[in-house]
């Protein structure tokens, strides 16, 4: 597993997913409140960047056709997607966000 300093904390908006590329693949992260998630950044319905969706609590929903996400365990929450998301450990250490792949 590695571990990869992404951002400051201060600097990830509340309620906006961002994407960010690690190891050739785009990761999805998701501040709320004082809680951040990651999760694959492509629908797992159509070939889309969640990165464009809309974040509502812990729900993301896709901008294509409306899929929601729990970006806490990445469970499906509305059709027509049918597959879970990926999810990846995140941890907060002197104020920067750290992705573990």
């Amino acid at each position: 597993m590695q571990t990869h300093k992404l951002i400051q904390l201060d600097a990830l908006k509340p309620n906006v997913p961002q994407r960010f590329d690690v190891d050739g693949k785009g990761i999805l992260l998701c501040r709320v409140q004082d809680s951040v998630h990651a999760v694959q950044d492509m629908c797992t319905h159509e070939d889309v960047s969640l990165s464009l969706g809309v974040l509502c609590e812990h729900r993301l929903r896709c901008p294509l056709h409306g899929s929601e996400f729990d970006i806490r365990t990445g469970q499906v929450l509305d059709e027509p997607a049918d597959e879970n998301l990926k999810t990846y450990d995140v941890s907060i250490e002197n104020g920067w966000v750290l992705l573990d792949v």
